[in-house]
């Protein structure tokens, strides 16, 4: 039978588990200046020459639970672990440390209790010195001390006495370390399941397996109190966080110990790739964990920004715990009706954006701008044509959104330009799709996206054109003209500016992408303005997709000249460029143009009724 006390002793080995982003962890000032100790800089390097692994998904997340680096994880990786709250398994985090102190505890049975504690510090210290000063390391490892020395000294110390020690010893010696997310998310985990966990167990027991309520109660009560820290990070909750982490926590323990005994085997190679790729099965687990539920429609949901969202996300807290812990009627009932009113009220917006995403799209669209994040993925469609405009740079989103668009056959495909942002999701757009024509710009790009991009093509067996100024085609009842670069892209002084530009014509409006083009592309267009932009285009409404995310470099003197009547931005929520700018805006807004973005109103799809536009838009994020 499962007690109060195995909760406790549970929460001393996985404490840290539920809330350290990978994002956060990184040297924080008074250590940033970490020494590098013989042999464990020459150990982490030949623990990467040794791992191998099923998949490079498995292999990133082996390298980080294992030793802090997370250099291998994609940005498909990061950003799906990040969506569904997984994001503390890329690197090391504080559960790693109960992990390997328990591990050598447990493995000394047969020495006496002073050789066995002896060890443990030795080994949690060398642990510490091969991953880093990561917050969260810290104050685990500083944590597991308390206790270790306390059982040394045969007296009984509680770990939130031993929690309040380490919290103590940290802020004291680097003040630093309190304003840091990944110290702060370490401390509100190991608290959660230290206050809360054990009541919530003695609760689900009653109706469930034991082993259920156990997971259920660490994961619920570690998640509860990192919920308010977590808003700062990400303004959005992840909506399948909890039975993500409940699906992956079994799997950690194998793969931190498999690979901490490759890594500790690393100079033998041969032993050290064995365990390692023993590591990455379970791995690669966690990974598909991550990919399947962060690309399920509404993976995360609504909850209100801002200082208001905060004060109302501590307060579901606050009275969640007290409805928890307090033995008074009164007091649980005044706590219990808060919460439900909250979680009420979250539950309202989730139903809405629900409904509108079922919605979406309306059955005529003909203009679809996908939330592919910081990129650029447009789909136009006409007579049951389909051409798509870029792919973004991670694959879950490009491919979700054009299921979303029952997109299975695609007969134009414009890659404008190699940046990864534009073509890095080409393999996945691709991958069940019959594909007609595909075309590229001719400047000359041997970036890794262009070979990657070019590579996923030709192994398709795809037909590959190179775009040119004036080439013109149709798609169903619209036709399409190229607008830039020249046959050449001599005049190109980058990738940005020899990125293709193209107009399509529907049957009642007109529709310019301007892909990464910036001022000095934009007045190339500009002296040729009384070719494409004749009379028809004049008299007909227009929609822009509006250069390079909403940067500052625009024509301004040609956007006012176009006036567009809907100006769409495909940008990511806070990107770390500024876009889009201030500037970019106030331009738009002044040509009294429907500013359209992505980052606001997710994924986006324009259709022609009664002589103006219908918009829906699923939920940002």
């Amino acid at each position: 039978m499962l007690s109060a006390g195995a909760i406790s002793l549970l929460a001393a080995r996985l404490h840290g588990l539920g809330g350290n982003p990978s994002t956060s962890e990184l040297p924080y000032s008074n250590f940033s200046a970490w020494p590098t100790f013989w042999p464990f800089e020459q150990l982490r390097s030949a623990a990467k020459q040794a791992l191998i692994g099923i998949n490079p998904d498995a292999e990133a997340l082996t390298l980080g639970l294992a030793i802090g680096d997370s250099s291998l994880a994609s940005e498909t990786l990061l950003l799906a672990m990040k969506e569904i709250s997984l994001t503390h398994l890329v690197a090391v985090s504080g559960s790693n440390c109960a992990i390997v102190a328990g591990a050598v505890f447990l493995a000394l049975q047969r020495f006496g209790v002073r050789a066995r504690v002896i060890w443990s510090l030795l080994a949690l210290a060398a642990y510490v010195m091969l991953v880093g000063p990561q917050p969260s390391v810290l104050r685990a490892a500083t944590m597991a001390a308390a206790i270790l020395i306390a059982y040394l000294s045969g007296r009984k110390t509680s770990s939130l006495v031993a929690l309040a020690v380490s919290i103590t010893f940290l802020v004291i010696a680097s003040p630093e370390i309190s304003i840091e997310y990944g110290f702060s998310l370490s401390v509100a985990a190991t608290a959660g399941i230290l206050l809360l966990a054990p009541r919530i167990y003695e609760t689900l027991k009653q109706h469930t397996f034991k082993w259920v309520a156990l997971a259920l109660s660490v994961s619920a009560a570690s998640q509860l109190l990192c919920f308010p820290i977590l808003l700062q990070l990400q303004p959005r909750l992840p909506t399948y966080s909890l039975i993500a982490n409940l699906l992956s926590e079994p799997l950690v323990a194998p793969v931190t110990v498999l690979a901490i005994l490759a890594v500790s085997l690393s100079w033998f190679q041969p032993a050290a790739s064995l365990l390692f790729w023993l590591a990455s099965v379970p791995a690669s687990l966690i990974a598909a964990i991550a990919h399947y539920f962060s690309g399920l429609p509404l993976s995360s949901t609504f909850w209100a920004g801002g200082i208001l969202g905060t004060i109302a996300a501590g307060a579901t807290v606050l009275a969640a715990a007290i409805f928890i812990l307090t033995r008074k009627p009164n007091l649980r009932l005044l706590s219990g009706v808060l919460v439900g009113a909250l979680c009420t009220a979250s539950i309202s917006m989730f139903t809405v954006e629900a409904v509108r995403v079922a919605t979406w799209p309306q059955s005529n669209w003909q203009i679809a701008s996908c939330d592919v994040g910081q990129g650029d993925a447009t789909v136009l469609k006409s007579a049951g044509k389909v051409a798509v405009i870029d792919v973004g740079k991670f694959d879950a989103k490009i491919d979700r959104c054009l299921d979303e668009l029952s997109i299975s056959r695609i007969d134009l495909l414009v890659l404008t330009h190699f940046d990864q942002d534009h073509v890095l999701a080409t393999s996945a757009a691709i991958a069940d799709r019959e594909v007609s024509t595909v075309l590229i710009s001719p400047f000359i790009d041997d970036r890794p996206a262009a070979k990657q991009a070019l590579s996923a093509l030709v192994n398709k067996g795809i037909a590959v054109v190179k775009a040119q100024k004036w080439l013109s085609g149709k798609l169903g009842r619209a036709t399409w003209l190229v607008l830039n670069p020249s046959r050449t892209a001599e005049e190109a002084e980058d990738s940005n500016d020899a990125s293709i530009a193209m107009l399509f014509r529907f049957e009642q409006f007109s529709f310019l992408a301007l892909a990464d083009l910036g001022e000095r592309g934009q007045m190339r267009l500009a002296e040729d303005l009384d070719v494409w932009r004749d009379d028809w285009v004049e008299k007909h409404d227009m929609v822009l997709k509006v250069s390079h995310h909403g940067s500052a470099d625009q024509y301004a003197e040609l956007m006012e000249h176009l006036a567009p009547n809907i100006a769409l931005i495909s940008v990511g929520k806070s990107n770390g460029y500024g876009h889009p700018t201030r500037r970019t805006l106030d331009l738009f807004e002044r040509t009294r143009s429907l500013i359209c973005r992505t980052d606001q109103l997710g994924s986006l799809a324009l259709s022609r009724v009664d002589g103006g536009f219908a918009i829906a838009n699923t939920a940002a994020g």
